[in-house]
């Protein structure tokens, strides 16, 4: 922080010479105040930007997590609903299988029995 020092060089005698003093006096610490103002203004604005980065840094952080279990279970149960699909088509076919072997030895059995009756 920068600070004004007062400088007397010259002595004040008068009310001019003191009234001119003043006038720098005055002008030296208006301007030693504006400027520690606007470094404590530049302070807190980058305060205020490094939380609001960190913030949306944390918040992008959940967001990939989120992102990632989300689509973990969507995977999951897309797992789980092919190994159920192919557990009913592999019995279905399993089924048909053993319908068409029982409709040919039914045929095989019919046949045989006209067959043999000729």
């Amino acid at each position: 922080m920068l600070t004004a020092q007062k400088t007397e060089t010259a002595t004040r005698h008068g009310v001019l010479p003191a009234a001119v003093h003043f006038a720098i006096d005055v002008a030296d610490k208006s301007q030693s105040t504006a400027f520690a103002v606007l470094q404590d203004a530049r302070i807190e604005l980058r305060t205020a930007i490094d939380h609001s980065i960190e913030l949306i840094e944390k918040a992008t952080a959940a967001a990939f997590r989120f992102t990632r279990k989300a689509v973990q279970r969507i995977d999951d149960a897309a797992g789980e609903t092919l190994s159920g699909a192919e557990r009913a088509v592999g019995g279905a076919v399993k089924t048909a299988r053993e319908t068409t072997a029982a409709a040919a030895q039914l045929a095989t059995t019919a046949v045989h029995g006209i067959t043999a009756s000729a």
